[in-house]
Protein backbone atom coordinates (compact mmCIF):
# COMPACT_ATOMS: atom_id res chain seq x y z
CA UNK A 1 0.00 0.00 0.00
CA UNK A 2 1.36 3.40 -0.97
CA UNK A 3 0.65 6.49 1.08
CA UNK A 4 -0.41 9.66 -0.67
CA UNK A 5 1.79 12.72 -0.62
CA UNK A 6 1.12 14.87 2.46
CA UNK A 7 0.00 18.36 1.64
CA UNK A 8 2.13 20.89 3.54
CA UNK A 9 -0.37 23.11 5.31
CA UNK A 10 -1.30 23.76 8.91
CA UNK A 11 -3.38 21.05 10.56
CA UNK A 12 -6.54 22.75 11.81
CA UNK A 13 -7.60 20.13 14.37
CA UNK A 14 -5.66 20.83 17.59
CA UNK A 15 -5.56 17.18 18.71
CA UNK A 16 -4.37 15.92 15.34
CA UNK A 17 -1.79 18.70 15.19
CA UNK A 18 -0.38 17.74 18.63
CA UNK A 19 -0.24 14.03 17.73
CA UNK A 20 1.51 14.84 14.44
CA UNK A 21 3.99 17.12 16.22
CA UNK A 22 4.84 14.42 18.77
CA UNK A 23 5.32 11.70 16.16
CA UNK A 24 7.40 13.87 13.83
CA UNK A 25 9.46 15.24 16.73
CA UNK A 26 10.32 11.73 17.88
CA UNK A 27 11.15 10.69 14.32
CA UNK A 28 13.40 13.70 13.85
CA UNK A 29 15.23 13.06 17.13
CA UNK A 30 15.71 9.42 16.14
CA UNK A 31 17.13 10.43 12.73
CA UNK A 32 19.52 12.89 14.38
CA UNK A 33 20.77 10.14 16.70
CA UNK A 34 21.15 7.66 13.84
CA UNK A 35 23.07 10.19 11.74
CA UNK A 36 25.43 10.92 14.61
CA UNK A 37 26.12 7.23 15.25
CA UNK A 38 26.32 5.92 11.68
CA UNK A 39 28.33 8.78 10.19
CA UNK A 40 30.20 9.90 13.32
CA UNK A 41 28.78 13.36 12.63
CA UNK A 42 28.49 16.16 15.15
CA UNK A 43 24.74 16.71 15.27
CA UNK A 44 22.80 19.23 17.32
CA UNK A 45 19.02 19.66 17.12
CA UNK A 46 16.78 22.15 18.93
CA UNK A 47 12.98 21.96 18.67
CA UNK A 48 10.47 24.33 20.28
CA UNK A 49 6.91 23.08 20.68
CA UNK A 50 3.98 25.40 19.89
CA UNK A 51 3.73 26.05 23.64
CA UNK A 52 7.42 26.94 23.90
CA UNK A 53 8.72 23.70 25.41
CA UNK A 54 12.28 22.87 24.42
CA UNK A 55 13.38 19.49 23.00
CA UNK A 56 17.01 18.96 22.11
CA UNK A 57 19.58 16.44 20.97
CA UNK A 58 23.32 16.93 20.87
CA UNK A 59 26.29 14.65 20.72
CA UNK A 60 28.28 14.99 23.96
CA UNK A 61 31.29 16.17 21.95
CA UNK A 62 29.43 19.28 20.77
CA UNK A 63 26.98 19.92 23.58
CA UNK A 64 29.06 22.64 25.27
CA UNK A 65 30.34 24.07 22.00
CA UNK A 66 26.86 24.37 20.50
CA UNK A 67 25.51 25.97 23.67
CA UNK A 68 28.22 28.64 23.55
CA UNK A 69 27.52 29.35 19.88
CA UNK A 70 23.77 29.48 20.57
CA UNK A 71 24.21 32.05 23.35
CA UNK A 72 26.34 34.27 21.09
CA UNK A 73 23.87 33.98 18.20
CA UNK A 74 20.87 34.56 20.44
CA UNK A 75 21.87 38.17 21.04
CA UNK A 76 22.60 38.72 17.36
CA UNK A 77 19.33 37.18 16.24
CA UNK A 78 17.25 39.04 18.81
CA UNK A 79 18.36 42.30 17.20
CA UNK A 80 17.22 41.12 13.76
CA UNK A 81 14.37 38.79 14.66
CA UNK A 82 11.60 40.63 12.83
CA UNK A 83 13.56 41.01 9.62
CA UNK A 84 14.99 37.47 9.57
CA UNK A 85 12.18 35.36 10.96
CA UNK A 86 8.98 37.37 10.83
CA UNK A 87 5.88 36.27 12.72
CA UNK A 88 7.13 32.73 13.42
CA UNK A 89 9.89 34.12 15.65
CA UNK A 90 7.33 35.71 17.96
CA UNK A 91 5.97 32.29 18.94
CA UNK A 92 9.29 31.27 20.46
CA UNK A 93 9.52 32.13 24.14
CA UNK A 94 13.11 32.85 25.13
CA UNK A 95 14.14 31.79 28.59
CA UNK A 96 17.32 33.13 30.17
Amino acid sequence: MVRGKTQMKRIENATSRQVTFSKRRNGLLKKAYELSVLCDAEVGLIIFSPRGKLYEFARPSIANKSLQVWKKRKGFLNQRKERCWGKAWNRVQWQN
